[in-house]
């Protein structure tokens, strides 16, 4: 058993992660899999061509991906492709606990 604050070294050291809010356990299970955190939608980022930032949520991260590289001959400017962080879900975890004691 490890007790920490630092989610990235829980993250890297623990197969199974348990979360606990208000004195009670609020989500239990593998990194990569707490709370929804697998199947959660990504947000794809780039740059129009203007340099203009952008972003759009999606189900289909590869799709979305697919049809930018079209659109921009191949070259995406500024891609980047994210999920929620582990941190991400720990405080939104921590804030439905609160939320459920008022």
């Amino acid at each position: 058993i490890l007790t920490t604050h630092y989610l990235e070294e829980a993250e890297a050291l623990a197969d199974r992660l348990a979360v606990i809010a208000a004195g009670r356990v609020v989500a239990e299970g593998a990194p990569a899999s707490l709370a929804g955190r697998a199947q959660a939608r990504a947000t794809v980022h780039w740059a129009e061509a203007d340099g203009t930032a952008r972003s759009e949520e999606t189900d289909t991260p590869t799709r979305t991906v697919a049809g930018l590289a079209a659109r921009f001959d191949g070259e995406i400017p500024e891609l980047r492709v994210s999920r929620p962080t582990l941190e991400d879900v720990y405080l939104r975890l921590i804030g439905l606990a609160g939320s459920e004691d008022k």
